[in-house]
């Protein structure tokens, strides 16, 4: 499972079967501690070359991996494949019944990075899906799978927003009790100084996110679009800001406004990943929510113009990424499946512009 490049077929599903196999074998607390995880690493993929990676996922999420410790790499990283695209799978299948359009999402470019990088973007989808399309219909589950997001915190950011701005409390409450209850249980499991050390983690990747080491082109976030192309990191700090408080009050008025479950998915599903900083080029998926029902409501409803032709160029462009080092293709590609997507929303809510009266 190494290329002749020594890249890995599975990606950075090396770090989430280590991570199961250090579990059990060194405790939950090993893999916060510097150097753990690269010395695993290193000695179970000898022919890679030396990793640097970190672990940074909160405890919670060695309920996801912990399962993987009792299988082989090829057969763990064919299992998660299965299991996750099945998931995202039977989720967009609850938006829009039809398999022809799932199998091309399922083709598509997104598809293909979030397959050969073994990362999260297809669990991530399956749950952003639901917590925001069932909300009205299934509040219990829709908050549930909000709930279960916390294993990726920082995705999950505007769905509180989203459900107060709507008034489904239902949901807001399941979402919160599944989420201190998952923490709880974690650290009831795994031991309280868990999360110590992924605070620890958390503040040590900070650091290196200053550095200039840090992998900035592979981000979707306007903090990686800006630090890709040499702003000062205060400056790019400030443009996601501003960026993530524009994002929740788009997603606010959306969700305030209309009582179209789709309008309002469309437009969680592409500001989410765009509100954290902290978002990968292999969280791409979570747009399949956003872009599946966009074309939906073109199929049904009429294209608005170029429409078409932008999600053609969507679904193929990012087999590209992440792309050159200087040059922020994964953050483009995101600005432009949120630009696509809240138009179709503005134009279905019927918003307008005001005009400027003239004397």
């Amino acid at each position: 499972y190494v290329r002749p490049d020594g890249s890995m077929i599975g990606g950075d599903f090396t770090v989430f079967w280590t991570a199961a196999k250090t579990l059990f074998a060194e405790g939950a607390g090993a893999l916060y501690q510097p150097g753990v995880l690269n010395e695993r690493l290193n000695a179970a993929f000898p022919a890679r070359g030396e990793f640097f990676l970190y672990w940074q996922y909160p405890p919670t999420y060695y309920f996801v991996v912990a399962p993987l410790a009792a299988l082989s790499y090829p057969t763990a990283f064919w299992s998660w494949a299965v299991v996750t695209t099945g998931a995202a799978l039977a989720a967009l299948r609850s938006l829009w019944n039809a398999w022809l359009p799932l199998l091309v999402v399922f083709a598509s470019g997104a598809a293909w990075q979030g397959l050969i990088t073994g990362q999260t973007g297809f669990l991530t989808a399956a749950l952003i899906a639901v917590a925001g399309g069932w909300a009205d219909r299934r509040p219990l589950v829709a908050g549930i799978a909000a709930g279960l997001l916390t294993v990726k915190p920082q995705l999950g950011l505007l769905i509180p927003i989203a459900y107060a701005a709507a008034g489904c409390w239902r949901a807001f409450g399941a979402a919160a009790v599944t989420g201190v209850a998952l923490a709880g249980l974690s650290a009831g499991v795994f031991g309280a100084e868990t999360w110590i050390g992924f605070f620890d983690a958390m503040s040590a990747q900070g650091a290196r996110m200053g550095a200039d080491i840090f992998p900035y082109h592979k981000l979707i976030s306007p903090c990686g679009f800006a630090m890709t192309l040499g702003a000062p990191a205060s400056l790019a700090l400030a443009m996601q800001i501003m960026a993530s408080l524009s994002l929740a009050a788009f997603v606010f008025m959306v969700w305030r406004k209309s009582a179209s479950w789709e309008a309002r998915l469309i437009a969680l599903a592409a500001a989410a990943p765009l509100a954290s900083p902290y978002a990968f080029y292999y969280e791409a998926p979570i747009f399949f929510a956003a872009l599946l029902l966009l074309a939906q409501r073109g199929t049904e409803r009429g294209w608005l113009a170029y429409e078409k032709h932008a999600l053609m160029g969507l679904w193929f462009l990012p087999v590209f990424a992440p792309g050159p080092e200087n040059f922020p293709v994964p953050a483009l590609l995101a600005f432009a499946a949120f630009a696509l997507c809240a138009r179709r929303v503005v134009h279905e809510c019927g918003w307008r512009m005001p005009k400027l009266k003239t004397a």
